[in-house]
């Protein structure tokens, strides 16, 4: 079994070149305990209520492809730290959103257990 920084990064690989992709590796390694928490706006458990959460950050900024750059990460345990930036881009593969911030991610193997991200929510994208 992988280490979960290994299982982090794997998972920042599999976005893929289409939204498609990331949500299929959002399927695979989320379980319906899941916590994905973009906190100071919005928390969800399970993949369902995940899907919901992007569809309406879709609707917001019509993605189709998004790209992560994990500038700095570090690892205790199943608990991982990134600094990274996620980027969203459109149908023309123009950005259209650049989020810099900083993710925990709380892993058993290659499931996701609890996810936080936390970034500036007033500066924009």
């Amino acid at each position: 079994m992988s280490g979960a920084l290994e299982e982090v990064l794997s998972f920042f690989g599999e976005w893929g070149l289409a939204k498609a992709d990331m949500i299929e590796a959002m399927r695979r390694r989320f379980t319906d305990q899941t916590v994905w928490e973009n906190v100071g706006i919005a928390t969800t458990v399970g993949f369902g209520q995940a899907m919901v959460f992007l569809e309406g950050f879709s609707a917001q900024y019509p993605f189709e492809r998004g790209e992560v750059i994990v500038h700095h990460a570090a690892v205790i345990g199943n608990v991982v730290l990134t600094e990274r930036t996620d980027i969203f881009y459109d149908a023309a593969d123009k950005a259209i959103a650049t989020i810099r911030l900083m993710g925990i991610f709380e892993m058993d193997g290659p499931k996701i257990l609890a996810w936080r991200d936390y970034f500036d929510t007033k500066a924009g994208f």
